[in-house]
Formats: C-alpha cells, structure tokens, sequence
C-alpha cells in the first residue's frame, strides 16, 4: 500500500476535524473513506446516530444485553 501523501501536517483550524474512517463490513471487506475536513459538531452528530443505531444499542433497550 502506497503511503498517504495527501495528509496535512497542519491542523484544523478552531471548530473543524481532519476525519478518516474506516468501515469493516459483515464480509470482513474494509472501505476506507479519505480524509474529510468537516465541523466538530458534524462529527459529534455522526456518531451520537452511529451509537444510537448500533446493535447493542438496539439490544439494550430491549433489555437482552447481557453484562
């Protein structure tokens, strides 16, 4: 894999996020989404759903989750 020359040394300035995710599928493929220069709360939201739609979220409020 080639090393990524793309990525900034500098930060983000106030309130804004360099963001790289990566996502594992069921299948086990990874899908890589570049860096994404975005709001602090656009990443705060993003996850706050990621979190609420995650299965053991799901399995928490139906009360199956097993400590």
């Amino acid at each position: 894999m080639a090393a990524r020359s793309s990525r900034s040394k500098a930060l983000p300035r106030h309130g804004r996020a360099q963001v790289s995710v990566t996502v594992r599928d069921a299948n086990g493929f990874l899908h890589h989404y570049g860096d994404i220069d975005t709001s602090v709360g656009a990443v705060q939201e993003a996850i706050a759903l990621l979190q609420l739609h995650s299965a053991e979220m799901d399995a928490a409020q139906r009360g199956t989750l097993t400590a």
